[in-house]
């Protein structure tokens, strides 16, 4: 297994996500979410290699979206 380390990704341009009422960050299969050393949560998604602005994964999502 591969281990990733999301902490060291940028953030996602506003552009890439896209407001909707389903097919959203935190209901799609490529969603993930991790915590930093002081255990602050962290929002990622691996299918961009970035990380999910706070608040968007619950209101936005993307061309990739997969049923989970």
């Amino acid at each position: 297994m591969i281990k990733v380390n999301p902490s060291k990704w940028e953030n996602l341009i506003k552009s890439t996500l896209k407001r909707k009422r389903t097919k959203i960050c935190i209901t799609c299969n490529h969603f993930r979410y991790s915590t930093t050393e002081t255990f602050a949560t962290i929002l990622s998604c691996p299918r961009y290699e970035k990380l999910t602005p706070q608040g968007d994964h619950l209101l936005k999502g993307c061309e990739y979206w997969q049923k989970k």
